[in-house]
């Protein structure tokens, strides 16, 4: 079984489906979860300028929400935290590890956008750098990760923290790609890059039928996506952390069949690790 990372502190007032998808998926999952340690000001400030922290955090600034509220604030201590644990989990232990958590890839150096205030990925890349030598990031959101680019240009980070996102290695070109398809992709990343861990964001708003637009997988593909991935992952030896990432679909049961289906490919395939 994949060990999910998560608190019930990550709801948040607020309707937005990116918050209230979280419980949903959880509670669809039928097993427990490990909650993290919050976060602090200090691990926002890996990724952030530490003005923009302290702002966002002091209800001066408003959140990639567009609010200042601290019940969001207090859901971005854990969600953040909650990427982080899952990828300390798979550096200690490998395999796979899933964080019930998004929100990270719009969210540069200095401002946010688009409902993501702090970073986790570059967090968790920027601590996972501790103990390893390189961090592959495969943004799978069907969007393209400019505050990832931001955060890591901004740090000086890009030799260190291979950023794989829309537009810049995946999208449209792997539309037609079954599940060997997707590990051969995969592993031509690893082998040339030599990651020490994989964070995957596995978004569900690149299914087609996302009503945002921006989707190019059908549901089945989806599921060669992630299993590819995961499988490649699995077979190199290279520990993977995983978080849901978009996915607006409505009814939300849309958007959580898609998580679930890839966390039925990642308990699978951390099986036969």
């Amino acid at each position: 079984m994949t060990p999910i990372f998560y608190s019930p502190k990550q709801v948040a007032n607020h309707p937005f489906i990116s918050i209230q998808k979280l419980p949903a998926f959880i509670a669809a999952s039928k097993r427990q979860t490990i909650e993290p340690e919050p976060f602090s000001a200090q691990d926002f400030e890996l990724a952030h300028d530490a003005t923009y922290v302290r702002n966002i955090l002091a209800l001066k600034t408003s959140n990639g929400f567009g609010t200042r509220n601290a019940s969001i604030n207090t859901a971005l201590a854990y969600s953040n935290a909650s990427m982080w644990s899952a990828t300390e989990h798979v550096l200690k232990h490998g395999a796979l590890a899933c964080s019930a958590s998004q929100g990270f890839h719009h969210a540069s150096h200095a401002s946010n956008f688009g409902y993501c205030t702090f970073n986790g990925l570059v967090i968790a890349a920027r601590k996972a750098l501790a103990t390893v030598g390189k961090v592959l990031i495969i943004d799978g959101d069907a969007h393209f990760g400019d505050g990832t680019v931001s955060c890591l240009s901004v740090l000086g980070l890009t030799g260190q923290v291979i950023n794989i996102t829309r537009d810049r290695g995946i999208g449209e070109a792997q539309a037609d790609l079954n599940v060997e398809g997707w590990f051969a992709y995969t592993e031509a990343l690893i082998k040339e890059h030599r990651p020490g861990v994989i964070l995957y964001q596995a978004g569900a708003d690149a299914w087609e039928g996302d009503p945002y637009g921006s989707g190019y997988l059908s549901f089945e593909a989806m599921g060669y996506r992630d299993e590819g991935i995961f499988r490649a992952a699995i077979h190199h030896g290279v520990p993977l952390a995983w978080n849901l990432a978009g996915g607006y679909s409505e009814p939300m049961e849309k958007t959580v069949a898609l998580h679930l289906q890839t966390l039925a490919a990642s308990d699978r395939l951390a099986v036969k690790g």
